[in-house]
């Protein structure tokens, strides 16, 4: 791990290449680990300048038929991450789907554009433009495919209804909850015109706002953050602790009373919004919980 400040290399020796049949090598090192592509691209370049005066021979695709192919293709989840703090992003939008495709078995991201791999024996496959394999599928211990290399982390098959549901449903909470925001608004304004005055049962309204509002704090807070800053105690990180550990407080609390205030009491669309709001919160509280997420202490050890 390599720190520096103020502009200097914060992150960590990403990826390293020596080869000594042609005596060279080389290291990439960057201050975020946030795309993969953007460390695939690096590689590339950097094998295609360090060697643009050797030689290149390409190992001799072998053709298969699409029904011997098919036996790779699915999504594949990666289930090795390299940053275990961001580890929910290869839950959402990570992973790669192998698919046959006009007879050729190809790969892609998630959203991504189809690129072919050539068999070159062995469950060993290479893209169009690299001399060897590097690319290799094998069997786990409970009888599955699995896939690494190539610029593909380690990655079993899944799935791939499981990220398009996670998606839709996290879209869902979040609009719901950010809905609150210009309610709030206009709750605001006729409270300033004292349309209000009658009103029952404000915590309805007020518990799930509050939520929303104290998870956006933890986004705002890790925007500022930077270089060692992530792992030690400073107003960034105590911000992170305080929405990660009060927004699961509050959207339960805000359940409670949206169900437990009668409803006679609260007007139906008031009740109904608020709902809808506590049970998205709950829900991304169950997410976050799954994901370590609750609570989050960046300078614990």
């Amino acid at each position: 791990m390599t720190h520096g400040h103020d502009g200097g290399i914060d992150g960590f020796i990403s990826s390293y290449r020596y080869m000594p049949e042609q005596n060279w090598g080389y290291v990439v090192l960057l201050n975020s680990d946030n795309s993969p592509q953007a460390l695939e691209s690096l590689n590339h370049l950097a094998i295609d300048f360090l060697s643009k005066d050797f030689s290149k021979p390409q190992m001799a695709a072998i053709n298969l038929p699409a029904s011997e192919l098919k036996r790779f293709a699915g999504f594949y989840a990666p289930r090795a991450p390299r940053s275990q703090l961001f580890a929910f992003l290869d839950d959402l939008a990570g992973g790669t789907r192998i698919r046959v495709v006009n007879g050729k078995l190809t790969r892609s991201r998630l959203f991504g554009q189809p690129e072919p791999l050539l068999y070159v024996g062995k469950n060993l496959f290479r893209g169009e433009k690299e001399p060897e394999g590097t690319t290799v599928f094998f069997v786990t211990q409970s009888g599955d495919w699995a896939v690494a290399g190539g610029g593909i982390p380690y990655s079993e098959r899944s799935s791939l209804a499981l990220p398009f549901v996670r998606i839709a449903l996290l879209s869902l909470c979040l609009f719901f909850m950010l809905t609150s925001l210009p309610y709030a608004l206009f709750w605001l304004f006729l409270k300033l015109i004292g349309a209000m005055k009658d009103v029952r049962h404000l915590s309805v309204r007020v518990v799930p706002l509050s939520a929303t509002l104290t998870l956006l704090i933890v986004p705002l807070c890790l925007m500022r953050l930077g270089g060692t800053q992530f792992g030690s105690f400073n107003v960034w990180t105590v911000g992170i602790f305080l929405g990660t550990f009060f927004f699961p407080l509050l959207s339960i609390l805000g359940l409670i009373l949206v169900l437990r205030v009668p409803k006679e009491e609260v007007h139906r669309a008031v009740r109904i919004h608020s709902l809808l709001v506590s049970s998205a919160c709950c829900v991304l509280t169950g997410f976050l919980w799954s994901w370590h997420l609750l609570a989050l202490r960046l300078w614990a050890p």
